[in-house]
């Protein structure tokens, strides 16, 4: 039996359609604004009166960028960075959330009130900074890695997702049949919980992909710094004007595919900002529907 819609659930329906339209325009435009000011001349974009397609177009602002040879370096450090980091944040932050995810455990609820009390409560910047000095991570790359590798938040949300969505009969079972704890973790717990693993692990990926905070506190060399932090460097005037100058100068073989003179500090920072941003972006498709299964974990179930 089709349910016809009434004058008001029409009234409705058409609102919010029009509401959700207006705020995905009002998110989707500041993405697609700078895109075409990074494939834009710059001199000409100065000018202003570009709102929806180059008007002078020219891809030398990504010649000038890809050029620079620092920024390759920083580009391949974040995604070596981001990918050692989701691995090894999944693997290490899930074992935690299945040993307390298990009754038989000693001492589990104390173990997870010392954990939500680190996770509301720490020792603040200066500590910090003494302990990674003192544990040799300062000016290496692992700092990017070990101090994230366990997340509680990560973790209590995962223990709640093993408690009450993987059924203890399967898991009592298999252990009737001999197998471990470590058995149960690989063929149990980490297939049927892939979803959440995935959603998780795209959330986790966006923030080692987008942090600029460690690479500008705790490193040094400029070799080790990732995209987000030399981002900030190139967001200065001076950092964009060098990169230009030291364009112009190297790289004087593709001054024919563009016009040098053309191009500003603020169109080159424009075409950063879309080199840091669209690589993250394109995981999301490939992680959609896993995405969706698992922030839909733990809701009301018929």
């Amino acid at each position: 039996m089709v349910t016809r819609m009434t004058v008001s659930d029409r009234a409705f329906t058409a609102i919010n359609t029009v509401l959700m339209i207006v705020f995905v325009f009002l998110c989707a435009y500041p993405l697609w604004y700078i895109l075409i000011l990074s494939f834009n001349e710059g001199q000409d974009a100065s000018m202003g009166g570009i709102y929806w397609w180059p008007r002078a177009f020219t891809l030398g602002n990504y010649l000038v960028l890809l050029s620079n040879e620092t920024i390759i370096q920083a580009f391949w450090i974040s995604v070596l960075r981001t990918s050692i980091g989701t691995f090894g944040s999944i693997l290490v932050t899930s074992m935690v959330a299945f040993g307390l995810s298990r009754r038989e455990l000693p001492g589990r609820k104390y173990l997870t009130l010392i954990f939500l009390f680190i996770m509301i409560f720490n020792g603040g910047l200066i500590p910090l900074y003494i302990q990674l000095m003192n544990l040799g991570l300062i000016n290496n790359f692992w700092v990017y890695i070990i101090p994230n590798l366990f997340s509680v938040w990560n973790m209590l949300v995962m223990k709640s997702s093993f408690q009450n969505n993987i059924p203890e009969g399967i898991i009592e079972s298999i252990r009737i049949d001999g197998a471990g704890y470590a058995r149960i973790y690989w063929s149990i717990i980490l297939p049927f919980s892939m979803p959440l693993l995935a959603a998780i692990g795209l959330f986790t990926a966006v923030f080692h992909w987008n942090d600029w905070f460690t690479g500008a506190f705790f490193i040094n060399e400029l070799k080790l710094q990732p995209l987000p932090t030399y981002l900030q460097r190139v967001l200065s005037t001076v950092e964009a004007s060098n990169m230009i100058s030291s364009s112009q100068m190297t790289n004087s073989r593709s001054a024919g595919m563009y016009n040098p003179q053309a191009i500003t500090s603020k169109s080159v920072r424009m075409a950063t900002i879309m080199v840091t941003t669209l690589p993250i972006l394109f995981v999301y498709p490939f992680l959609q529907r896993y995405f969706v299964k698992g922030v839909l974990i733990g809701s009301v179930k018929e």
